[in-house]
């Protein structure tokens, strides 16, 4: 399998859409706007402010986004952490910035579950010089009436990638740990341990049960089988960040630069043949 660039010259892109229409929407966390392709063409969706991380198509039409707020490269002091909804019209909302008495201080990667609620990683304050502690992660879940709760406490690992397989088991990345969790049942197992060699960030089910992982410095992605083997490695030779299957396509999202954070236009857009099908997505709204 191998990749096509589809756009260059990007800041940090995250977090791709496909919309109803066709065209793919995806974060820029360095430029604070969500942006779209479609036939070849670049545009600008909506602008968030801050850094938008992650996001995922809602039933009401609406993209809900992971906000991280004003992380090195943002440049946006005045953005809060939170979950937005970025309506269609364009309008953009801050639908929680706390969780059951927890602050959110790092949004990173959302999806819908089986149970209707908005499932999503807070990887904790960015480790710069500042950062006033050391990132400790968390996993929360957000409700329609916007309360919600914190699930469990990852200190030291960046939760990051966030999704569901087709039994509706929830997923997440680390990436500081190398690894691929799953949750079960209120209990965390541990789904496949990477090598120091890759990075995981967001990731994509196949219908098949195969799950395809962005491993960032490991230039491009992982397939892993569904008992969490390593099958292959796509590479892009760019840092892969996030991706989502449009049928047998998957996009995914990437940048050149090791230093994620680093204010340049180093990111990219990507489209990769699969000999796979996207598992459809859970669907909701808040």
């Amino acid at each position: 399998m191998e990749g096509t660039l589809l756009a260059s010259n990007l800041g940090f892109p995250e977090g791709p859409v496909i919309m109803p229409d066709g065209s793919v929407v995806f974060c820029d966390g360095n430029t604070g706007e969500m942006r779209s392709w479609k036939d070849g063409e670049l545009g600008v969706h909506s602008v968030t402010g801050g850094s938008p991380w992650g996001a995922v198509l809602g039933t009401d039409g609406a993209v809900y986004v992971t906000q991280g707020g004003n992380v090195p490269g943002s440049g946006d002091e005045s953005a809060i952490c939170g979950i937005q909804r970025v309506n269609p019209d364009g309008s953009v909302e801050l639908l929680s910035s706390e969780i059951a008495g927890h602050t959110l201080a790092g949004p990173n990667d959302l999806a819908f579950g089986p149970d209707g609620r908005l499932w999503f990683t807070d990887s904790g304050t960015e480790q710069d010089p500042r950062a006033a502690e050391p990132a400790t992660g968390k996993l929360f879940v957000l409700d329609a009436n916007g309360g919600g709760e914190m699930l469990a406490e990852r200190p030291n690992v960046y939760p990051n990638g966030i999704a569901f397989d087709g039994q509706g088991r929830m997923y997440w990345t680390e990436s500081m740990a190398h690894a691929v969790l799953r949750w079960d049942d209120g209990e965390v197992t541990t789904f496949c341990q990477l090598s120091d060699g890759h990075v995981p960030d967001g990731m994509a089910f196949a219908a098949d049960g195969r799950l395809f992982v962005c491993t960032t410095i490991s230039g491009g992605l992982t397939v892993l089988s569904p008992e969490g083997e390593v099958l292959e490695e796509i590479t892009l030779g760019e840092h892969a960040t996030n991706c989502i299957f449009d049928g047998s396509t998957l996009y995914v999202t990437a940048t050149a630069v090791s230093d994620i954070h680093a204010d340049q236009r180093t990111g990219t857009f990507w489209s990769v043949e699969t000999d796979a099908t996207g598992l459809p997505l859970i669907p909701g709204q808040l």
